[in-house]
């Protein structure tokens, strides 16, 4: 589905609640443990780290004392501390992918549940407020969102833990400043930590200030990518009719089209990209000298070892690396928000409450009634007033009109699908079976598009051979568990035959057919209404239809013109 209106909503802090749902769920202590071993490892990695720089400063007095066999004998453990980091970075690694993969299954599983709940998916996709390529959000941004969220976060806590344990290394070994003024000495205490506190402050704000559009770009970007797959996703399941029309160049042109907007947008990214990336990497090239400048004091009172200058520029990398962790982060926490707000967006809509219009109510009798049913288009307009009218038990209709009359919305009204208007329909639901001119036929076995929407173990081998061979598919029994693409198999007829030879399987009270044997010839079209006849001799039947030699097989008739029914 193809959005027109491509204005990002605006980021809100409430985008972030669907965080939370999968660690209150009853998953919630399997992820709550997994958290807390991964946060674990990190904090052993930091202390880890921590020692390293205080086997650097004994290494490099040693060293450059010219003890070296001193020195020398610190490897060994050097090494074995090596090995004991990289089996934790490993095992957090693959902790995190676990947690990830658990989460996005939780939410996908959520996700798919609400779309296709209460028939959201054909909501969406008839609806004013659209939410556009609901495929890319489930598929997609929910995959990119646990990612990011848990490389972010864990990333961010470990950064904390770096900040904490490094912090007061660079407190201590810093000393305190003292800085003569006014004929008094003020003394710093810790002024090498708040150097270099206050250095990365300043440069988040700055990487703010330059790559705040990034967020609106990225969902932009996101947007015009899942258009593009969407069309191209249109022409293979329209291959054929594309064929026949030699549309290349027409789909050549839509497809330039969102190439087009790709590549404007595509600008825009790379443009916000390469500033934030500018002064993050200008940062981190001259931080060096922010620490050269704080150690000026203690060169020039000869307080500075070369062991002790390895130890803070170890500490100093660690909690400058810990606190640009927005500035090093900052691309990627801009894909986070607009991926959120995708979400988010989506989230608002399918939870969206279907407007007040008519009224389906269940019963338990094999009877289909309305009541001062009015039909409106979703604008308001009305489209047909079809009035009260009761279609008792066994009775066959046949519903006649121009094209445009509401014939089709008619049975969508019955089956629940379109709200917009007034009245009232009584329907038993569970005993009803609609019937489209272009049904669907999923990809798989020919069992289980026969059976469709239930499992292909609800009927014996002999019920579908009677339903392939009342419908002329007869030549199809030895295929049933062939898995094709039926869909790209069956002609339009043989497809309409399939959908009817459903009906026999299920063996529904009433029976509503859409159109459901325009593309068959006369010949096949008399003799599948003879088979319904036979197969369904109870079952009430309503037939949408433009072909008046049907009427024979229906007792009853109604004729949609002009914007009401005449019974």
């Amino acid at each position: 589905m193809l959005r027109t209106d491509t204005s990002s909503p605006s980021h809100s802090l409430s985008d972030w609640k669907i965080l939370f749902p999968f660690w209150v769920s009853a998953e919630k202590w399997k992820a709550w443990g997994l958290l807390g071993l991964i946060i674990g490892l990190s904090l052993l990695y930091v202390r880890t780290a921590v020692w390293f720089g205080i086997w650097d400063q004994k290494f490099f007095d040693a060293f450059f004392a010219f003890h070296v066999s001193k020195a020398l004998g610190l490897l060994p453990v050097y090494i074995a501390a090596c090995v004991l980091s990289a089996g934790i970075y490993v095992l957090q690694t693959y902790l995190t992918q676990i947690l990830s993969m658990r989460w996005r299954l939780w939410n996908t599983k959520i996700y798919l549940q609400h779309y296709l709940k209460d028939t959201t998916y054909y909501r969406l996709e008839h609806d004013a407020a659209q939410a556009d390529n609901p495929d890319q959000r489930i598929a997609d941004d929910l995959a990119q969102m646990t990612n990011l969220v848990l490389k972010l976060g864990l990333d961010a806590i470990q950064a904390v833990m770096t900040l904490l344990s490094f912090s007061i290394v660079l407190w201590e070994i810093g000393g305190a400043l003292s800085v003569p003024l006014w004929g008094h000495i003020y003394h710093i205490p810790g002024y090498l930590f708040f150097g270099t506190v206050l250095a990365s402050v300043l440069v988040s704000f700055v990487i703010e200030k330059a790559g705040g559009p990034l967020v609106n770009a990225d969902y932009q970007q996101q947007h015009y990518d899942a258009d593009l797959r969407a069309s191209l996703l249109d022409l293979r399941r329209n291959s054929e009719q594309v064929a026949f029309y030699k549309g290349e160049d027409a789909e050549h042109l839509r497809f330039s089209t969102h190439l087009s907007h790709i590549a404007k947008n595509w600008r825009k990214v790379v443009h916000y990209t390469w500033r934030a990336n500018f002064v993050g990497t200008f940062y981190n090239q001259t931080a060096s000298i922010i620490l050269w400048v704080l150690l000026v004091p203690k060169i020039m009172v000869h307080a500075l070892t070369f062991g002790a200058y390895a130890r803070i520029n170890a500490a100093f990398m660690q909690v400058r690396s810990s606190l640009q962790w927005f500035v090093d982060n900052y691309t990627d926490l801009a894909s986070l928000r607009s991926t959120l707000q995708r979400l988010a967006e989506f989230e608002r809509i399918i939870q969206q409450k279907s407007i007040p219009g008519i009224v389906c109510k269940p019963t338990n009798q094999n009877t289909v009634s309305t009541h001062n049913l009015v039909l409106n288009l979703p604008s308001g307009q009305t489209l047909l007033d079809f009035g009260s009218l009761t279609f008792q038990a066994g009775e066959r209709w046949a519903i006649y009109g121009a094209s445009g009359s509401g014939k089709s919305t008619f049975l969508r009204s019955l089956a629940g699908l379109w709200p917009y208007g007034s009245g009232e329909v009584c329907l038993n639901s569970p005993k009803a079976m609609f019937v489209p001119q272009q049904s669907y036929v999923p990809a798989g076995s020919l069992r289980q598009a026969l059976s469709y929407p239930l499992p292909p173990e609800q009927h014996d081998l002999h019920a579908y051979e009677v339903a392939l061979h009342a419908t002329n598919l007869g030549g199809y029994v030895s295929r049933l568990d062939e898995e094709q693409v039926w869909g790209n198999i069956l002609s339009g007829g043989e497809q309409q035959r399939l959908a009817l030879a459903r009906a026999f399987l299920f063996c529904p009270s009433i029976l509503f057919l859409d159109e459901a044997t325009a593309a068959l010839d006369a010949d096949n079209e008399r003799c599948l209404y003879d088979a319904l006849l036979t197969f369904l001799p109870n079952c009430t039947i309503i037939s949408v239809t433009h072909h008046q030699a049907l009427q024979d097989y229906h007792q009853k008739q109604i004729i949609l013109q002009n914007g009401r029914a005449f019974f």
